[in-house]
């Protein structure tokens, strides 16, 4: 009985964090936050806060799901010629979202050891998953569509990994600082309810 009522517990979570991806992947300005010139999303904080409270595998398909939703949205309602090249794909669209979840219950998990107050340790591996989905997201894109990318954005491809790099300093370092922000704050709350 106690093994049903889990399952049902589980599948209610799964439900409510894929209510909450939709929403903020369709509704303007609920997935980003927009602060000039950047544009950091906070949808991977819904997946860290899933991978924290449900664990690594729940967090891994919270991530999936993120991804799928992401491709039906390039599809569906594409904002540049851009879109439809790139989140159609799902190693760009799924991968990176997956090993967000893979990579932050790695981190707390190593972490558990380590420090003795639990926002540290969430702060930080909600810093690695952010930065997981940024690195892998813009590497998938240099080696899969580099030259498409680089004349979309009229550069030289030898230039290319410059601006990449230039966007993990700015929008992945703002995202990441916000997930270390973020994550704490709702995880905390949610852990001593469970």
């Amino acid at each position: 009985m106690k093994k049903k009522k889990n399952s049902t517990k589980r599948l209610a979570l799964l439900g409510i964090l894929t209510a909450i991806l939709i929403i903020q992947n369709f509704v303007p300005f609920l997935g980003n936050i927009p602060i000039p010139p950047l544009n950091p999303t906070i949808i991977h904080v819904t997946v860290i806060v899933a991978t924290l409270v449900m664990g690594t595998k729940d967090g891994m398909l919270v991530g999936g799901i993120w991804g799928v939703i992401r491709m039906i949205k390039a599809y569906t309602m594409p904002t540049s010629p851009l879109d439809l090249l790139l989140w159609l794909n799902p190693i760009i669209a799924v991968v990176p979202r997956v090993l967000i979840g893979l990579t932050t219950g790695l981190i707390y998990r190593l972490l558990q050891n380590k420090f003795g107050n639990d926002r540290i340790k969430m702060a930080i591996a909600s810093v690695v998953g952010s930065l997981t989905n940024t690195i892998f997201v813009l590497l998938f894109i240099y080696l899969i569509y580099g030259q498409e990318y680089a004349s979309a954005l009229d550069v030289d491809l030898s230039n290319l990994s410059t601006i990449l790099i230039g966007v993990v300093a700015t929008n992945g370092v703002a995202e990441a600082i916000t997930a270390a922000i973020l994550v704490p704050l709702i995880v905390k709350p949610i852990k001593k309810i469970k």
